[in-house]
């Protein structure tokens, strides 16, 4: 039986204009905290990237670490459930690191009205990516739902203030937003840029508009999980052919289970494949993965998810468009992305062909 869709379950999807977003932490903030860490000598500190939190790289006397800063809208009971299930996943064998405590004893620091942590930085070496490394990837993932749904109860659920998912419904809001702001924009744009940021803006309403009676009759019915949110590559470490880390529960949340199968995949594709020409890509070869994560899901996909996987696809790189109208400057957002919307346009096109491409036997 399938569960009933969740509620939005954050102000990101209601009220994001009201959150305390702040800048990101700037490298420099990190000196002040190192002391409250038994570290010895620190030999270097580097930026390891991150759109939104800080996350420093520290060599040190004792070892290699990550200090991650996060921005003000991440709450103590949000990051304290994070730890919560980074824990439970560390104790049932799932290669996660924990959090290293202050010299008092406590996992988080608070300064600035930000929240800190630190980890233990994982080794591990960029691997080549090719195909035979992906299907670990869902094997992983299926073990990770199978254990999510096992272990945490829904009540128990602390849901981010921000993440990277949205619905249909609330995307079409949110882009409405977007494209209102640009229509009102005051910034130093030619018009034919002002003029582009809406073309893209009502492409992407247009897309959305196609998919409302589909998620009506169906989509928002699919099976509904809690999920990593940023499932991928980037946050699932190898050494040596191996898994040695899975990374950032920062968008740990409950959403439709196939979005997190559709985040991978849409960002293994726009990695390896010309993005320009997405039906000449082996579109074919996703059965390998879908398989891979039946094998260790408790609940094998259904045909239905399946199905939904285009428009999941679809969807991701259309949510950076209703994310532009929280930015600075959503004009510039909005342009940065016509790549990614082109991208989704042309999968939307062909969105019959990939289903079928998609379908197990």
């Amino acid at each position: 039986m399938h569960k009933q869709p969740s509620k939005p379950n954050s102000r990101r999807e209601e009220k994001l204009d009201e959150l305390e977003t702040g800048p990101r932490a700037e490298l420099a903030s990190v000196a002040d905290l190192i002391e409250h860490y038994a570290l010895g000598t620190i030999h270097a500190i580097r930026d390891l990237g991150g759109a939104y939190n800080l996350n420093a790289l520290l060599n040190t006397e004792s070892g290699a670490y990550v200090l991650r800063i996060h921005r003000p809208w991440v709450t103590m009971p949000r990051l304290g459930f994070e730890h919560h299930v980074r824990r439970l996943l560390a104790g049932a064998g799932f290669p996660v690191a924990l959090p290293v405590p202050t010299i008092t004893g406590a996992d988080i620091l608070v300064h600035q009205q930000r929240l800190i942590e630190l980890e233990p930085f994982i080794f591990f070496d960029t691997p080549a990516r090719r195909w035979e490394h992906f299907p670990a990837l869902f094997t992983l993932l299926g073990d990770l739902h199978t254990f999510l749904e096992q272990e945490l109860p829904p009540e128990s659920i602390v849901p981010p203030m921000v993440s990277n998912y949205a619905t249909p419904v609330q995307l079409i809001e949110q882009v409405e937003q977007t494209l209102a702001l640009i229509n009102d924009s005051q910034y130093n744009y030619k018009m034919v840029e002002v003029q582009q940021a809406r073309e893209i803006c009502q492409v992407v309403l247009q897309m959305l508009a196609q998919q409302l009676p589909w998620w009506y009759a169906e989509g928002q019915y699919l099976p509904h999980r809690l999920t990593h949110g940023d499932y991928g590559m980037d946050n699932v470490l190898f050494h040596e052919g191996r898994i040695v880390a899975l990374l950032d529960f920062d968008f740990l949340a409950v959403r439709e289970r196939i979005f997190d199968l559709a985040y991978a995949i849409y960002w293994i594709y726009w990695g390896l494949e010309d993005v320009r020409y997405p039906e000449l890509a082996p579109w074919q070869r996703v059965r390998t993965l879908l398989a891979a994560y039946n094998q260790t899901s408790a609940q094998p996909l259904l045909a239905e998810e399946i199905q939904a996987l285009a428009l999941e696809l679809i969807r991701i790189p259309l949510y950076w468009i209703a994310e532009a109208g929280f930015l600075p400057d959503p004009v510039q957002a909005v342009l940065e992305q016509k790549d990614a919307v082109a991208y989704a346009l042309r999968l939307f096109q062909q969105r019959d062909a990939l289903t079928k491409a998609f379908t197990l036997s």
